[in-house]
């Protein structure tokens, strides 16, 4: 059959070149220094994009000082460089990191899980996307968001498995939103962006048929950006070299092989 529907977050990224898995050494070594197991997804997903362009501006971590770290790491860090300020009764308050000074770090689970955080918003920076540690071993585990106004234990799901995070990751920065890296990195590399706009989801519909493209067997796939219900489907051409994006089921992004 040559559509292919549901890719993973690694065939997408394979199909259009990043085949060579060229950082498996600095994630190993990440692993050992923490003595964790990155889920084998992300694990093979990072060791293909890490310090590519192609997602240097998308909302996951791949470039080279960007390294995962641990919400206790984090904490601890903030500790350190508030302590001088913790005499000030005002100042204690107010810090979020303050209650976790004054208990054991054995204790903080009482207080907030620990997360593997493995992205932010690129754009701003006030939102942090992570995986809870007791969660790492599955599969595919979901992904938890938390937004810097929050307090420190205030993670809420944002992907229910780490698959459809990541891909929302590249379908955003496939379609451009916020920066234009992607595309102009694919643009180089021989890829042409080709984007129509329909008037409902029947003429996209009737639009696919003509290539031969079932509508229905592009599943949905969140959005970070737009409305709440924003979304994507897409499906890849292997006769025709062509990778198609739906977009809120009223128009279609056609990015093809030259």
């Amino acid at each position: 059959m040559a559509i292919k529907y549901n890719l993973t977050p690694v065939e997408v990224v394979k199909l259009f070149g990043y085949t060579e898995p060229k950082a498996k050494e600095g994630l190993e070594s990440f692993e050992k220094k923490n003595n964790v197991k990155l889920p084998e997804l992300l694990f093979d997903f990072l060791s293909l994009v890490r310090n590519e362009k192609l997602l240097s501006t998308a909302d996951v971590w791949v470039n080279s000082d960007d390294l995962p770290y641990f919400t206790y790491e984090y904490i601890e860090e903030g500790i350190e460089d508030c302590r001088e300020d913790f005499d000030d009764p005002e100042f204690c308050e107010e810090n979020a990191f303050y209650p976790y000074s004054k208990i054991p770090k054995e204790q903080w689970p009482e207080l907030v899980e620990n997360y593997l955080q493995i992205g932010s918003d690129y754009a701003a920076g006030v939102v942090f996307f992570g995986i809870k540690e007791k969660e790492l071993g599955l599969e595919n585990p979901p992904v938890y968001i938390l937004h810097e106004a929050d307090e420190l234990a205030d993670w809420k799901i944002i992907a229910n498995t780490l698959s459809e995070y990541l891909m929302c990751v590249i379908l955003d920065a496939l379609a451009g939103v916020e920066y234009s890296t992607a595309q102009n990195v694919l643009n180089k590399n021989g890829w042409e962006f080709y984007e129509e706009e329909y008037a409902n989801k029947e003429e996209v519909r009737e639009r696919l048929s003509r290539e031969k493209i079932d509508l229905s067997a592009m599943v949905k796939n969140m959005s970070l950006y737009g409305a709440a219900d924003s979304f994507y489907r897409y499906c890849f051409d292997e006769e025709e070299k062509a990778f198609y994006m739906v977009m809120n089921d009223t128009s279609i992004l056609v990015i093809k092989a030259e």
